[in-house]
């Protein structure tokens, strides 16, 4: 006897300005605002006694009795050079995604071009959509405990497509800053694929600049 395979569920939730994109195996609309909510309160009660998190573009520290998730914030900021604040939507999806992976099987947690995906097999996501309707993607591989990626979907300068891999979606997201910033001064495009190489834990990225398209790491362009 064959067992009815439940079809992934797609639902959005929002928290204050921010819309939240979610694709999961279950009915986890309450788990997920919790989650959102919980991260929100957290950050903004903490920055009511450090308001420099908001505002700094260059990385700072925290004390030891910050919450966890802005101490891993100010921690990506040192990694990829920026202030806390460039990784917010990344670490949004992190804490719901981490919080909803608990329940095990697949899932994809999305916060304007920021993805938190857990999947069995590989994946694609669209990086960049030409004007002739072609698309460029690329591979997101399977890992149990989830990949971050962040694109230019939602709404980075100076690029017409990017997507950095990386072992959290806050790297990600402040990764995809950093590259932001070096792409308009001159070399840029090289010395942002040169920068990525040096932020530990990303795995891989691709950068498309007009007709230039870069690659590092272990990142695979798809049809």
């Amino acid at each position: 006897m064959r067992l009815f395979r439940r079809k992934p569920r797609t639902f959005d939730i929002q928290v204050q300005d921010v819309v939240i994109h979610i694709t999961a195996g279950t009915d986890l609309d309450d788990e997920s605002r919790a989650a959102a909510l919980s991260f929100w309160e957290q950050l903004e009660a903490y920055t009511l006694r450090n308001p420099d998190i908001r505002t700094s573009k260059r990385p700072i520290d925290v004390p030891p009795d910050a919450p966890a998730i802005v101490q891993e914030m100010a921690q990506v900021g040192r990694s990829a050079g920026v202030g806390p604040m460039y990784s917010f939507l990344g670490a949004l999806a992190d804490h719901v995604g981490r919080f909803l992976a608990r329940s095990g099987g697949e899932l994809t947690v999305s916060c304007g071009g920021d993805y938190f995906i857990v999947a069995k097999k590989r994946q694609k996501l669209t990086v960049l959509r030409r004007p002739n309707g072609a698309s460029i993607a690329v591979v997101v591989p399977p890992r149990q405990e989830g990949v971050g990626i962040s694109t230019n979907m939602g709404g980075r300068a100076h690029m017409d497509g990017i997507a950095v891999l990386a072992s959290s979606c806050m790297l990600a997201d402040a990764a995809a800053a950093g590259v932001q910033a070096i792409l308009p001064k001159p070399d840029g495009f090289r010395t942002a694929l040169d920068y990525l190489k040096r932020v530990p834990g990303v795995y891989g990225a691709v950068v498309i600049l007009g007709e230039r398209i870069g690659m590092m790491g272990g990142v695979e362009i798809a049809a």
